[in-house]
């Protein structure tokens, strides 16, 4: 005879469908890439001092970003299978989230390449590989770069849209016939194999090229596989956050666990503390070992787990850090934070173009002028995100939900 199902089992407490913090965290990711590709083109991240290394490491707001795409958009999914409810056909999510990327991506990589405001994209197939955000499934290191170079992290974001429907299948019959507790646990399970397969991949990856650029090896680094473990992290936070909708024991529990929201501040920092002073790492796209990267990539998925627990967890607004990250500005630089990361480098580009500052290369390592840098970026890319936000984003994404909706009724 098959356990109730979690339905039946326990008494459903008014799920979150909101998290406060979140934009504000979102912000802070995009920023923290802002000030690291400012620091590139100043030549701080390159610095033979303290300050280098710590520069180096604020590509760590891509791994928060894919934290935050694996907590939010499998949630969903998660409470849709502890309630019984059928879950949405892929179509619509998939859909939506096309919706959401592109557009904005055409418009700025068309006047990124008009203006000359990013690296060139050589060629028609290039072009059609930079448009359709799948550049880096190739060995040529200038085609997974080129365009909008940014734009590499959104591809791996596209492979995660594409496979969760799967994974969320998988999952659901995974605890199929079984009590919430038994679903729970093979759900978190589940999570956990998919991190252990993104690290196998990488392995496999490892072992067939050594990794050089030119190779499959080299090129798989920033596919969808490579980065599953961080975005797992995500999900497996995502199942915890359903979970407790059910249990006020365990809600009673998370609380207790986040009452000091500042000692996972605190980890947060002596995480990345320790990554920039006892670790050898690479700076900008070089790497050193095989080993090192897997021990980077694994602290920042646990510095974006740090981050995010506080948030999901604890009470709102509790403490100095929640507050600022609830505080209005920072909530909607959050909500136009896509823009920010498509545009803030355009703007690097134009200032080279215009007032003839000099790039930091191996070529000429000059140092300096990082505040302007960063001044120019970071304005011009609020400016242009801000109307990329209302005049595209917003309007596409009501649009979509309004088409689907129709489409829903017939």
């Amino acid at each position: 005879m098959n356990e109730p199902q979690a339905s039946s089992e326990s008494t459903i407490l008014k799920p979150r469908t909101w998290f406060e913090g979140l934009d504000g965290l979102r912000a802070f990711a995009a920023l923290l890439i802002v000030v690291d590709h400012s620091a590139e083109f100043s030549g701080l991240t390159f610095r033979d001092n303290w300050m280098g290394p710590y520069f180096a490491r604020l590509d760590i707001g891509v791994c928060i970003f894919f934290v935050l795409s694996g907590f939010l958009l499998f949630r969903p999914f998660v409470h849709a299978q502890f309630t019984g409810k059928t879950v949405s056909s892929s179509g619509p999510f998939w859909f939506r989230r096309i919706v959401r990327i592109y557009p904005a991506y055409w418009v700025a990589l068309t006047i990124a390449l008009i203006f000359d405001l990013c690296e060139p994209v050589r060629d028609t197939t290039g072009h059609f590989l930079s448009f359709g955000l799948v550049h880096i499934y190739s060995r040529d290191i200038s085609r997974i770069f080129s365009g909008i170079t940014q734009s590499w992290s959104l591809v791996t974001e596209l492979g995660f849209y594409f496979i969760l429907p799967f994974l969320a299948m998988i999952g659901r019959r995974l605890g199929k016939g079984r009590s919430l507790h038994q679903q729970a646990t093979r759900l978190l399970l589940w999570c956990c194999a998919l991190a252990v397969g993104s690290l196998v991949f990488r392995i496999v990856m490892f072992k067939v090229s050594n990794w050089e650029f030119a190779t499959w090896g080299g090129a798989s680094v920033p596919w969808t596989p490579s980065y599953m473990d961080t975005f797992a992290a995500g999900m497996l936070l995502a199942v915890f956050s359903a979970w407790i909708d059910f249990h006020p024991q365990l809600k009673e529990k998370a609380l207790q666990l986040t009452r000091r929201p500042w000692i996972w501040w605190t980890t947060a920092l002596l995480l990345f503390w320790f990554m920039c002073t006892q670790l050898d790492l690479a700076r900008g796209t070089s790497r050193v070992s095989f080993e090192m990267e897997v021990v980077r990539q694994s602290l920042y998925g646990l510095i974006g787990i740090c981050l995010v627990v506080p948030i999901i967890f604890g009470v709102p607004r509790s403490g100095f850090v929640l507050r600022f990250l609830s505080w209005r500005p920072m909530a909607y630089l959050g909500k136009i934070s896509y823009g920010i990361y498509l545009w803030h480098m355009a703007f690097l580009y134009l200032a080279i173009n215009i007032w003839g500052w000099q790039r930091w290369t191996l070529e000429q390592p000059a140092i300096g002028n990082f505040w302007g840098w960063l001044s120019v970026s970071v304005i011009g890319s609020i400016a242009a995100a801000s109307l990329s936000h209302h005049l595209i984003e917003s309007p596409l994404t009501q649009s979509s939900k309004n088409f689907l909706l129709r489409f829903s009724r017939k």
